[in-house]
C-alpha cells in the first residue's frame, strides 16, 4: 500500500455525521419497516423466510454502501453523489419490499441489481488501494454471476419466487476463502474449515 493510500485509510477526522448520512439510514429505516409490516401480514414459516430473503438484500445495500463511504470518505462531493444515488434508488427497492413476492418482483430487483452493480463500478475505479479494487472486480463478477437468479424470481410466478431468491443469499454467505478487504488493508477471508456450508 503506498503512503498516500494507507492516509486516505488512516487519516483522522475530525468529523460529526453528515446529513447526507443521517438521511442515507432514514431510507433503511423505512426498509426496517416495511420488512416488519410484510412479516406480519405473513406470520407464517414461508412469510418469515421471505422475510429474511429481503432483509439480508437489503442489510447488504446497506452495510455496503455504508462500508465504502467510509473507505472513500463521506465528505468527498463524489461520495455524497454516490450516497444520494443510492438513497434515490433505494426508495424504490424499499417501496417494493411489500408486493414483491406477488405483482412487485421487477419493483424490487431492478433497483437491488442497478445499486449492487453501480457501486461495485465506481469502487473499482475510485479504490485507495489495489488490494480493494481487485476485490470489488471480484465482487462485481459475483453480482453478474447471480444476477441470473434475481431475474428468473422476477419473471416466474410468485408461489416459486422464494426458492429463485435465497439461491443468491444462500451463496453468498456460505462460499469459502472469500476475500473480504479491511480498512487497514489486509485481507480476511473466510475458509472452509471456519464457514461451514450445507
Amino acid at each position: 500500500m503506498t503512503d498516500r493510500a494507507r492516509t486516505r485509510l488512516h487519516a483522522p477526522e475530525a468529523q460529526g455525521v453528515t446529513f447526507v448520512e443521517l438521511f442515507f439510514d432514514l431510507v433503511f429505516v423505512f426498509a426496517v419497516s416495511q420488512l416488519s409490516h410484510h412479516l406480519l401480514e405473513h406470520l407464517t414459516w414461508r412469510g418469515a423466510a421471505q422475510t429474511l430473503v429481503m432483509l439480508i438484500a437489503v442489510f447488504g445495500v446497506w452495510s455496503g454502501t455504508s462500508f465504502e463511504a467510509t473507505l472513500l470518505h463521506v465528505g468527498r462531493s463524489q461520495t455524497q453523489w454516490m450516497l444520494l444515488a443510492v438513497m434515490l434508488v433505494g426508495l424504490f427497492m424499499n417501496a417494493a419490499i411489500a408486493h414483491a413476492f406477488d405483482i412487485g418482483g421487477w419493483a424490487l430487483v431492478v433497483p437491488l441489481l442497478l445499486i449492487q452493480t453501480g457501486r461495485s463500478i465506481l469502487m473499482i475505479v475510485t479504490a485507495p488501494t489495489r488490494m480493494l479494487r481487485e476485490h470489488y472486480a471480484r465482487l462485481l463478477s459475483w453480482i453478474v454471476a447471480t444476477a441470473p437468479l434475481w431475474i428468473a424470481g422476477a419473471m416466474v410466478q410468485a408461489a416459486s419466487r422464494l426458492l429463485w431468491w435465497a439461491g443468491p443469499q444462500r451463496s453468498t454467505w456460505s462460499v469459502p476463502g472469500w476475500p473480504t478487504p479491511c480498512p487497514d488493508g489486509r485481507s480476511a477471508r473466510r475458509t472452509s474449515s471456519s464457514t461451514p456450508t450445507t
